[in-house]
């Protein structure tokens, strides 16, 4: 299954927010954290504020933090919110004349609910509560080679951890 960037970076910065306990994160920090883009992500926080899973917090030390408790919303909820179409793009069989065509079909639909059922019970404070793993984990390089892109990782980072509020 492929998510859009936008739901990629929604995750990560759910996750980044989720470990600071209630406190505020900056934008430019998560985008930091990750090297992602900050101008991408301020779009990101802007659509998860909308959709009331973000709360901003104005003034010298304000940022962006959980609207909702983390232990409580999942990464399926997030996904099924930030996806317009989660189910795999499959044509519909006809079992009557595609009998055997139909079987690989029926396999994908059938993983991508045990996926989403999985992520159901995934909720970020458990994923969250030793802290988020280093960025090096998130973060690919990418070099060309004849042509094709091959993922290089990042050095390793030190892990962050929950912050003490």
């Amino acid at each position: 299954m492929r998510f859009k960037l936008q739901t990629d970076y929604a995750l990560r910065a759910i996750m980044f927010m989720s470990a600071k306990n209630g406190g505020n994160s900056t934008t430019d920090e998560i985008a930091a954290y990750f090297q992602i883009s900050s101008a991408h992500l301020g779009r990101v926080i802007r659509r998860l504020q909308t959709l009331g899973l973000v709360k901003a917090v104005r003034g010298r030390k304000g940022g962006v933090r959980m609207a909702r408790d983390p232990q409580l919303l999942t990464v399926a909820e997030v996904i099924s919110i930030l996806e317009s179409n989660p189910t795999p793009l499959l044509r519909e069989c006809n079992a009557s004349t595609e009998q055997d065509g139909c079987r690989l079909e029926a396999v994908l639909r059938r993983g991508h609910g045990l996926f989403l059922n999985y992520m159901g019970q995934v909720n970020f404070g458990d994923l969250t509560k030793d802290g988020i793993p280093p960025a090096s984990v998130y973060v690919h390089r990418r070099q060309e080679v004849e042509g094709d892109e091959v993922a290089l990782p990042d050095p390793v980072m030190p892990r962050l951890q929950p912050a003490a509020y």
